[in-house]
């Protein structure tokens, strides 16, 4: 009788060992996945917001000025800080009609992140996100 006591105080005790070994893994694993499903979902924000800001480059009087100010609009509406806005070949008042311009924004993910993992995770130190689209015909 008391060997099957102490047998059953042994597994309790391995039991606890092991728990204290796997839940702070698990943990780490689920806030892992949380946090890369962060890094995707605002890197396609950031695929949504250049085209936005690509779409209103092709239109008609579209200036440097007035797609900045409305993809930082866009941006700031999804939290998305510390972002650089580049025009390629060039800003869009420069460009004729019939040629692509491709937005491309460029963001830290420190300042996005979800939880603050990057010191145990390998995460990427910036996010990307770019759109083209052809320029439309100017009324005369």
């Amino acid at each position: 009788m008391k060997d099957s006591r102490r047998a059953a105080r042994a597994r309790r005790g391995s039991e606890s060992i092991e728990a204290a070994i796997a839940v702070p893994l698990l943990l780490l694993v689920i806030f892992a996945a949380c946090e890369y499903g962060w890094l995707v979902l605002k890197s396609t924000q950031l695929d949504g917001v250049a085209r936005l800001g690509a779409r209103a480059a092709s239109l008609e009087g579209a200036t440097a000025a007035s797609v900045e100010a409305k993809v930082r609009d866009a941006l700031g509406e999804l939290g998305i800080v510390g972002a650089q806005i580049n025009f390629q070949p060039r800003a869009p008042e420069h460009l004729n009609a019939g040629m692509a311009i491709t937005v491309r924004i460029d963001a830290r993910y420190a300042p996005n992140q979800l939880l603050g993992l990057a010191r145990l995770m390998p995460i990427p130190d910036t996010m990307k996100g770019s759109a083209a689209m052809v320029l439309e015909p100017r009324s005369n």
